[in-house]
């Protein structure tokens, strides 16, 4: 980037666009609801393998050695390949693969089978997000500094959420269930997300 290069301050004006546009929060929604469904059990990754596989520290930090590499990964090839598929499918194809993973979670019987597991939520971890703000620039330009910035104040609540959701299931004895409340919610994103493209394509008509 050029030096010097600062975007205009955002009128109320703007602000106000902002959250009256329907897509634009719908899109904020979308962040809330995949971030939340992650953090269910991201948050208690620990214990949660502890508890069912018995990892030693070791095996857990490899595993999140493995699982930061994909996620980096994920997000180079979303960057290469977003201006093909398009901002609103690669949103699609960022959450999916996590949904995916949360529901193959009871295979991973051992170590090496978990590892393969967390595959996708891996490359769907933080590709989804980069989706997310490339789709909220595409939406409306003149206003992204307030969408994105908006985005990640929702990608907080929704770990916020997901951890209080988390927490509140291991605290009742749900530790088996945190994969599958973590999935349900990934389904809302997607249905989220479908409605926020739908949304999108009837303010272009």
């Amino acid at each position: 980037m050029p030096d010097g290069v600062k975007p205009s301050a955002l009128s109320r004006a703007a602000w106000a666009e902002t959250f009256r546009s329907r897509p634009l929060m719908l899109c904020v929604l979308v962040t809330v609801l995949y971030a939340a469904g992650q953090f269910v059990l991201f948050s208690y990754m620990a214990p949660y393998f502890k508890y069912k596989l018995a990892v030693t520290p070791t095996q857990l930090s490899l595993m999140f050695m493995w699982f930061g590499a994909f996620g980096f990964l994920g997000n180079m090839l979303m960057a290469r390949h977003i201006d093909r598929i398009g901002v609103h499918r690669a949103t699609i194809l960022g959450i999916a693969p996590i949904a995916f993973s949360m529901l193959l979670m009871p295979l991973g019987t051992s170590i090496a089978l978990a590892a393969l597991v967390v595959v996708p939520w891996a490359l769907g971890c933080f590709s989804s997000n980069s989706a997310q703000q490339a789709r909220l620039v595409s939406l409306a330009p003149q206003l992204a500094a307030a969408s994105i910035a908006l985005n990640t104040s929702a990608m907080y609540a929704g770990q916020a959420m997901g951890a209080a959701s988390g927490g509140w299931l291991i605290a009742r004895g749900g530790m088996d269930d945190l994969h599958w409340a973590g999935f349900a919610v990934l389904l809302l994103a997607m249905a989220a997300s479908a409605f926020a493209t739908r949304s999108a394509m009837a303010l272009r008509r």
